[in-house]
């Protein structure tokens, strides 16, 4: 489909999608808590070392592909539940808050994305648990720490934008070469 919101021109399978330019679309979810003092906590995954893309990198807490006939939010549902053992009834609470476009370039082609991305305020004693062995292991950090993370460069998920270097972000993603 040449927009989100056109009725698509055919199915592909998602691995074939590089061949033909198709923009494969997905959702990232952010979990996080506030405690009453407000300070802020962020859940992240390590992604499992089976995966074919970004092998044992940090990410968000669920992540995954939009498949054809899904809709966003139920594929944001069933992802926090399949990957982080969320309950669907806590999973709808997710806000949506934006989407990431972008395309990279590996060896096996040129993929367009777009990530549809939502925050999960999480209840402070919940903790997420290996669900369909995509991630390895669950991770729980300040949210100063993340943002440190962030602006040295280490492998911290690309969706999650330190608020006073968001309006940079932005404006490098649509810079021309």
């Amino acid at each position: 489909m040449p927009r989100y919101c056109d009725p698509p021109l055919m199915y592909m399978e998602r691995a074939a999608t590089s061949l033909f330019g198709v923009k494969r679309y997905g959702v990232h979810v952010n979990g996080y808590t506030r405690d009453s003092s407000g300070n802020l906590n962020m859940w992240l995954a390590r992604r499992s070392l089976t995966k074919q893309t970004y092998p044992g990198r940090l990410d968000n807490m669920a992540a995954g592909g939009l498949a054809a006939g899904c809709s966003v939010r139920h594929t944001m549902v069933k992802e926090c539940e399949e990957e982080a053992c969320i309950p669907p009834g806590l999973a709808e609470q997710a806000r949506p808050v934006g989407t990431v476009s972008y395309t990279y370039e590996d060896e096996e082609g040129i993929f367009p994305e777009c990530q549809f991305v939502f925050d999960l305020e999480l209840p402070l004693n919940f903790q997420p648990h290996i669900g369909d062995g995509e991630v390895q292991a669950f991770y729980y950090y300040p949210i100063e720490k993340v943002i440190l993370g962030l602006n040295k460069g280490c492998d911290l998920p690309f969706s999650l934008i330190a608020e006073p270097y968001y309006h940079e972000f932005v404006a490098g993603l649509h810079r021309s070469l």
